[in-house]
């Protein structure tokens, strides 16, 4: 099937589409977890540096915005039911300052999210260890990490797919990249709370109960 009758086959078949959707998300999914079984040293750096963070009861910093910030949000969730002490960087409130050794993990798929970039090099100062998500390692806010690590977002071929109006629609823009990041945050979660030999009763304990 040519690309203009995949897309009529699309449109034709409006209840089909979400499972499209979905598969495409998959089959990224897979994607990466192919990338991290070739590039496991980068899971291990993460996993380590955050385990001795809780371990040592050094602050944890999330640090990104528009969707990313959502992923970084629940990441921070997650982290408190580990037991550690974590804290989301944003502009709408007061923030505590980070101190010198503790731990900054910034998720951006570009690598060149403006504010994101501009908080980053404020925090700097105070020489924190920063752990960067992106999917373009070798992007300004890819090279400030002293870990960075890489999720397959678009591809070349997702792109060219896009240029002729296919797919895009159906997982726009940063959609890729931030059911990666949430699903390898997740998988983090899960080494860390092993490492910990933490049970999910013992996370749920510390589970806001509130709204």
């Amino acid at each position: 099937m040519d690309e203009s009758k995949n897309k009529e086959s699309l449109t034709e078949n409006k209840d089909l589409i979400i499972f499209r959707a979905i598969e495409l998300m998959i089959d990224n999914l897979k994607k990466n977890v192919e990338h991290m079984r070739k590039h496991h040293e980068y899971v291990t750096a993460v996993r380590d540096r955050l385990l001795d963070d809780i371990k040592n009861e050094r602050r944890i910093f999330i640090l990104a915005s528009g969707r990313s910030a959502m992923v970084g949000q629940m990441f921070q969730t997650r982290l408190e039911h580990l037991g550690a002490e974590s804290r989301f960087i944003t502009n709408s409130r007061s923030v505590p300052r980070v101190k010198e050794g503790e731990t900054i993990v910034v998720i951006s798929g570009s690598g060149t999210t403006p504010i994101v970039k501009a908080v980053l090099e404020t925090y700097l100062i105070w020489n924190p260890f920063v752990i960067v998500i992106t999917s373009y390692p070798l992007s300004v806010i890819g090279r400030l990490g002293d870990v960075t690590v890489k999720l397959i977002g678009r591809t070349k071929t997702d792109l060219a797919r896009r240029e002729i109006g296919l797919d895009s629609t159906l997982t726009p823009e940063g959609t890729m990249f931030e059911s990666a990041a949430l699903s390898f945050l997740d998988g983090i979660v899960a080494e860390l709370a092993i490492a910990l030999n933490l049970t999910e009763a013992s996370m749920f304990d510390k589970h806001n109960q509130g709204i």
